[in-house]
């Protein structure tokens, strides 16, 4: 086993306000492109064509449509060329774009900023160490004159892609070149962040020129949307553009008045008693601005310019106790915690706005905090507080544990889905996996299940080992997660139930040579084991169930809402995963949803391909 202690290079906080920007996406104002035909598109070619679904596998390269509307199909042939790339008629600069995609057996294809910087779409279905030609790197640029010719591309940070055949959502924020009243150009084009299937794959990549195989090589400060056409099939839906085009507003200097004391509630200013210990006027409001770390108010006084009418949304961060105030209304009044903001949508008319926010802290043990952030539809977030205001929280080692040349088992707590905090909703008997293939998962014990897989890295312990651990859980470090959440392989035949598993009993398990476990229970009657092992360097699950005695039991190879016969022992699992078995199997009903099922056989092989 090989445990590396390494230094989080962002906290926690600042990931999840400053990086992921998952705060924000409430406000988000992403116009659908309409894909009921190409009329959004500049001169399309019968390479491109508007179908209603799309459907592949993990080993064809090819898609195949069905009739109706809402997914762009591309289909290059063998003399396409730059003219069959799509082309928007809108154009853009500061960007936000989300999108679905699929690709079949090998494809190649690309999505371009502005016509000009790309994000690759590629196979990249089992890379293990992705290059910038992988799905979602950013492509390199190119010059005949130098050695070697491609230069300055970048390699997504892991490998999230999926499978072939299944949907695969990206999301892209992007800023633009800028220029100044002569032409020159005054800051590069910046990736903000560049997210693969629910990974961050880029974020904050600055780039000097287009990529190769650009639409234009000159740059400007705004530009078209382009997908590329001229090289493998691929399928594109869900496409949503938000134009960052609005201006942001403005705000003058503020002045401040800091009290010592203890507050336990924000006082009204009008009556208040106390004294100030000092007044001032600085360029934002900052925590650094107050003495020490507890006991004291301070109230900010200033204005705020709206450019015009909108609703502008207000995101607050401070620990402890605050108010903000709005053209002499009350917005928000309480208390807030660290990591968990308030947002508060307020309409505001165009022109100036007169803002007082209060903030008292008593408890000297908390970090000191205070945060102010703006935002609206079509705009940037903007801080409107100062340097140091809102600081990083103390560093906590990112603890990994990583297989070099035997499976390494691991045991922890795993949160249900839908929780994260506290110490309920845990899976209690949880043992990780992780194989040299690079492929892994997370097995509950208490009810036979794989809860969830994933690729690359293997795991995070740091919520379990560091300091006390008072969570006790840990994490995957790979891409992509195949969330399973599943039941028990073997139930009884018939059952309507998601888990008919009462009385199943856990055995223990024996290890293999390199450390593979089989695990064994006992359930109504009979006992069966569960082995599980790398299904092709890594691409999968390959899973064996054998039952020994027992009487009315079936095998139950996948659950979900939708499960779909692709080809002979190929079963597409709600869009999600694919379930491969020689067995025959079959889709029954089961309490709404649908499960594939095997019965009468001493024993079962499938695999698990995502």
């Amino acid at each position: 086993m090989k445990i590396n202690f390494l230094p989080k290079n962002e906290t926690k906080w600042r990931w999840m306000l400053g990086l992921s920007m998952g705060c924000w996406t409430a406000l988000s104002a992403q116009t659908p492109l309409p894909l009921t035909d190409v009329s959004a598109f500049k001169n399309p070619t019968k390479t491109w064509s508007i179908v209603g679904g799309v459907t592949g596998s993990p080993k064809e390269a090819a898609l195949k449509g069905q009739k109706g509307t809402g997914v762009l199909l591309g289909t290059p042939g063998k003399g396409s060329s730059q003219s069959d790339y799509l082309v928007t008629n809108t154009e853009h600069g500061d960007l936000k774009l989300s999108l679905d995609f699929m690709l079949p057996q090998g494809s190649n294809s690309g999505v371009y900023l502005m016509g000009r910087y790309e994000v690759q779409l590629y196979d990249s279905w089992g890379v293990q160490h992705p290059k910038a030609s992988d799905c979602g790197g950013i492509y390199e640029r190119w010059d005949e004159n130098r050695k070697p010719n491609g230069y300055e591309g970048h390699p997504p940070r892991m490998n999230a892609a999926k499978a072939p055949g299944l949907w695969q959502h990206l999301e892209i924020e992007f800023e633009a070149p800028k220029f100044d009243g002569s032409g020159k150009k005054i800051a590069n084009a910046r990736f903000v962040k560049v997210v693969l299937n629910g990974t961050i794959v880029h974020q904050n990549l600055e780039v000097f020129g287009p990529t190769r195989a650009a639409l234009f090589t000159d740059e400007k400060a705004r530009g078209p949307l382009a997908f590329q056409g001229d090289h493998g099939p691929v399928a594109l839906r869900n496409i949503t553009m938000e134009l960052l085009d609005k201006a942001p507003v403005t705000v003058g200097p503020v002045e401040y008045t800091f009290y010592t004391g203890k507050f336990n509630t924000i006082p009204k200013l009008d009556t208040m008693k106390a004294k100030p210990v000092r007044t001032g006027t600085a360029e934002k409001l900052s925590s650094v601005l107050a003495d020490g770390r507890s006991d004291f108010l301070i109230v900010f006084n200033g204005t705020i310019q709206a450019p015009e009418a909108d609703n502008y949304q207000f995101i607050l961060q401070w620990m402890e106790l605050g108010q903000l105030i709005i053209d002499g209304r009350t917005v928000f009044d309480g208390e807030l915690s660290f990591d968990k903001p308030r947002t508060i949508d307020v309409p505001l008319t165009a022109g100036e706005h007169k803002f007082t926010l209060l903030h008292a802290k008593n408890k000297s043990w908390l970090p000191k905090v205070l945060g102010l952030y703006v935002q609206r539809k079509g705009s940037h977030l903007q801080e409107l507080h100062g340097f140091g205001s809102v600081p990083d929280t103390d560093p906590v080692p990112v603890i990994t544990v990583h297989p070099r040349d035997q499976v390494e088992q691991v045991r922890s707590f795993v949160y249900m889905p839908g929780y994260n905090e506290g110490d309920g909703h845990k899976k209690l008997r949880v043992l990780h996996l992780g194989d040299p293939s690079g492929v892994h998962y997370s097995y509950d014990l208490d009810q036979a299940t794989v809860l969830m897989s994933w690729r690359g890295a293997f795991i995070n312990m740091s919520d379990a080992w560091h300091e006390r651990g008072e969570a006790q859980t840990a994490s995957p470090l790979g891409s992509p997660v195949l969330a399973l959440w599943g039941t028990s392989p073997l139930g009884m035949a018939g059952s309507t139930t998601p888990d008919s598993t009462a009385g199943l009993v856990y055995k223990g398990y024996k290890l293999d040579e390199v450390g593979h476990p089989t695990f064994r229970y006992q359930l109504a009657g009979g006992e069966f084991t569960d082995f599980i092992r790398p299904y092709e360097n890594g691409r999968g699950l390959s899973r064996t169930v054998s039952l020994k005695d027992g009487s009315n039991l079936a095998y139950r190879l996948a659950k979900g809402k939708t499960i779909t016969a692709l080809s002979k022992g190929l079963y597409l699992i709600d869009g999600n995963y694919y379930v491969q078995t020689g067995a025959k199997a079959q889709v029954v009903p089961n309490n709404g949803g649908q499960e594939l099922r095997v019965s009468g056989s001493p024993s079962v092989q499938y695999e698990l391909i995502w």
